[in-house]
């Protein structure tokens, strides 16, 4: 089997790869630095150059994979940032690294997914706002506007704000996708996958060592008990929605960490729309050049 993922060097992400190598997987990875893979790593995966901040990037490390059939593709690289940028681009950085760089390379690696091939793409329960987790969640995912939020009237004017919100909406975009891909890419199985607040995986790591650490220790006390995981559990349920059969044939299927287990719910109201749906697929490919 023949996996290709990102967001495998760290956190719960590193975790699921391990497992998906002990499985007996062929894993080839994108990585900022190929070079320095962590040790449970080194050696038995193939790391390809991949900066998501840039489109230019991605395209170049879709072409590096080859022309072989990929059986699944785990779209699990993230960031949360602690003060606004801009991508390479020139979109909202938080946006364009967590969702349009995955979404160019599922579009462009979609020629080569193998018939029944399954693609994950992690999402987060901050995207609903019945949740009432401690990030700011979304008002609408108008790709637009998430890649020029100086041109939004609902874009927040604090800055903890704006980044907690393009965090939670750009995770809203990866579940709409997941949900719109299978009209456009019959004969492929999707997923979207919230691992639940999973501490000291490295995701805020933007607000520096001290407060990130501080961040891990303070939040999980404000969350709802069975919405914290933990880097095993949430990098295991990862794992097993790669490769488990029982969760062949998927379409688009919403799982969620209730701990201690793995439920299929429904998301927000906002991801079920299936107009808004296919306003950001088409909207997405007009930004990255599709």
């Amino acid at each position: 089997m023949r996996i290709v993922m990102t967001g495998a060097t760290a956190g719960f992400g590193l975790y699921a790869a391990e497992r998906l190598l002990d499985a007996g997987a062929t894993l080839t990875i994108g990585a900022r630095n190929p070079a320095a893979l962590p040790p449970a790593l080194a050696g038995r995966v193939t790391a390809l150059p991949l900066d998501l901040d840039a489109l230019a990037n991605v395209r170049t490390f879709a072409a590096a994979l080859g022309e072989g059939p990929i059986d699944v593709l785990i779209l699990n690289a993230g960031l949360q940032l602690a003060k606004p940028a801009v991508s390479a681009d020139g979109f909202e950085r938080t946006f364009a690294v967590n969702h349009l760089a995955h979404y160019l390379l599922l579009r462009l690696l979609a020629p080569r997914l193998a018939t029944g091939a399954r693609v994950i793409l992690t999402g987060s329960g901050t995207h609903d706002p019945v949740e009432k987790t401690p990030v700011t969640p979304p008002v609408h995912a108008d790709a637009a506007r998430l890649a020029h939020p100086e041109t939004d009237p609902t874009a927040e004017k604090g800055v903890r704000q704006a980044c907690f919100r393009a965090y939670s909406t750009s995770k809203l975009c990866n579940i709409m996708t997941a949900r719109e891909a299978p009209r456009h890419l019959p004969g492929i199985d999707f997923l979207s996958f919230d691992p639940g607040y999973v501490p000291y995986t490295g995701l805020g790591r933007d607000n520096g060592r001290v407060i990130a650490a501080l961040v891990s220790l303070i939040l999980p006390r404000l969350m709802k008990r069975d919405r914290t995981s933990t880097i095993p559990r949430s990098g295991q349920f990862l794992a097993d929605l790669a490769i488990d059969p029982r969760y062949a044939g998927a379409r688009g299927d919403y799982w969620s960490v209730r701990s201690p287990s793995l439920e299929r719910i429904e998301p927000s109201t906002l991801a079920r729309d299936d107009d808004a749906c296919a306003r950001l697929w088409q909207d997405s490919a007009r930004l990255v050049g599709l």
